[in-house]
This record gives structure tokens, C-alpha cells and sequence, in this order.
């Protein structure tokens, strides 16, 4: 004699499969759409320059392990940048000063701009030297009459600070007798090491470079009209193969325990965004 089947207890267990599933399915949903950079793991590329590095290197090892996205980020100066991606390689994110953001909304090439931080340009010097009044510009044209060399920017490697600050030095005569004794290189952690490991006697770069390298001391921003506040801009491109990751980072850069970040490493965060 077959065993009685109870329907309803069938009917019961069945529904509350039904159920759960039904329950499983709009947590999934809620997620995906309303946290969606959390919601399943894949990857970007960033190209970002050279200058924003040490914070970048930290805001990307947080935004991986807290969203389980890989995050493939590399470092040059505004020129190259600009030429890898008008050649048509996959980038999803860029962090750049404003001399890349204006060339990329020219070109329209971005769709989504943030201004995450800026930086101040300044003088940095060997720790163990005294740190030279630059209060004014006749002392700081002094200081550059005496410091018997002075690493900063290329101007011709593409950084827009470099040929922002060759500029200067061409416009108040300063150029020939600096350009002589100038050590150049291709970016501010180039700079700063340079002072660091005694190749060059006074380091012309960011503040945030020169903060953060064991050995220098930041002895103040540049007088007008070398002062440069540079703001570095996050930008999601067109073409980004992974767009809402793309914008889940660049949000995250500008997050309340990333301005802690920035402001400590030197730079100056950018206001939060008005709700």
C-alpha cells in the first residue's frame, strides 16, 4: 500500500520556496541598482598623473577590497596620457590637472567630470638646510640666482607644470641662467627624490610630492606668478567599457575618509558635493 501524500504540506513547502526566492530575488535587485558598485566584481583601467600617485595608490587598494573590483591604474604626465587615449586604447578613468581635463572636453571625450583635490606648487629643500625665505618674488629670484641647481618638470616630457613654470622663467628673463643648472626630469616623485638623494639642491614641485619624501622639508608655496594651485580632475570617458565601475570609483575618491586622505598627503580635497 502506497503511503499517503499530504498535498498540502507539499503545496505549503513549495510556496515558501517560491517565497524566498521571490525574497532573494528584490535583495539582489536592491544592489545591483541602488549600490551598484558593490553589486558584482569586475575591472577598469585608470591613467592618472604622476603627481597624484601616493594617494591614488591608497584609494585604490580601498575601493578594490571594499567592492571586489580590480583596478588596473598606471602613471605619466598630462601628454602621454592624452596621446594613449586619442589613440584609441581602452581607458575607463582619468585623473588629471586642468590642462588635460580642458583638452578632453574639447575633444569630447569625457562624459563625466569630478574634481577630486588640488595641489599647491612649492619649494622643497634638503631637511638638514635651513629653509630660505620665498615670501616674495625678489626672494625667491634671489634664491634662484644662488641655488647652484634646481630639479623640476621637463617642459618638453608633456607636464603641465613644468611648461607652466619654463613660462615664468622665460617671461622674467629668469630662463637662460636657470635652464644651466636645472636638473629635469619626468615628474614630481623624480623631483623630490632627486633633492632626496642629493643630485639637485632645492626641489620646484607639489607640495604633496615634497610632504611626503622622507629627507625634504616643504618650505613654502611658489610667489606670483610661479604660485600654481593645480586641481586634479577624475574624469569617466566615452568610450569606458565598464562605465557604472567607472563612476562607482571615481565617487569613491572624493568620499568623506578619502578627503582625510588627500588632506593629509598634502593636497587640498575637493568641497563635498551639495546635495
Amino acid at each position: 500500500m502506497l503511503p499517503r501524500r499530504s498535498y498540502g504540506s507539499m503545496e505549503q513547502t513549495c510556496a515558501a520556496k517560491i517565497f524566498t526566492a521571490m525574497i532573494r530575488a528584490v535583495v539582489v535587485s536592491a544592489v545591483l541598482f541602488a549600490v551598484p558598485h558593490v553589486a558584482w566584481a569586475g575591472d577598469i583601467r585608470v591613467m592618472a598623473a604622476v603627481a597624484v600617485k601616493t594617494p591614488l595608490d591608497r584609494l585604490t587598494a580601498a575601493f578594490t577590497k571594499a567592492t571586489g573590483h580590480k583596478v588596473d591604474v598606471s602613471y605619466s604626465l598630462t601628454g602621454p596620457i592624452l596621446a594613449e587615449i586619442r589613440s584609441g586604447k581602452p581607458v575607463d578613468v582619468v585623473v588629471l590637472p586642468d590642462a588635460g581635463r580642458r583638452a578632453l572636453e574639447k575633444e569630447h571625450l569625457s562624459v563625466l567630470q569630478t574634481l577630486v583635490s588640488s595641489s599647491l606648487a612649492g619649494l622643497g629643500v634638503p631637511s638638514a638646510m635651513p629653509s630660505p625665505d620665498i615670501s616674495s618674488l625678489e626672494k625667491f629670484t634671489v634664491l634662484l640666482h644662488a641655488a647652484p641647481s634646481v630639479a623640476y618638470t621637463d617642459p618638453k616630457s608633456g607636464g603641465a607644470f613644468g611648461q607652466s613654470f619654463d613660462r615664468t622663467l622665460v617671461q622674467l628673463g629668469l630662463a637662460d641662467e636657470v635652464r644651466r643648472k636645472a636638473l629635469l626630469v619626468k615628474g614630481s616623485q623624480e623631483i623630490v627624490e632627486a633633492v632626496a638623494q642629493g643630485k639637485a639642491a632645492i626641489a620646484i614641485s607639489f607640495k604633496s610630492a615634497i610632504v611626503t619624501m622622507p629627507g625634504l622639508t616643504f618650505a613654502g608655496k611658489l610667489p606670483a606668478p610661479f604660485d600654481n594651485e593645480e586641481p586634479f580632475t577624475a574624469i569617466v570617458l566615452k568610450g569606458a567599457r565598464s562605465p557604472d565601475i567607472a563612476r562607482a570609483f571615481v565617487a569613491s575618491l572624493i568620499a568623506p575618509d578619502a578627503r582625510a586622505i588627500w588632506e593629509r598627503l598634502g593636497y587640498i580635497p575637493a568641497a563635498p558635493a551639495a546635495h
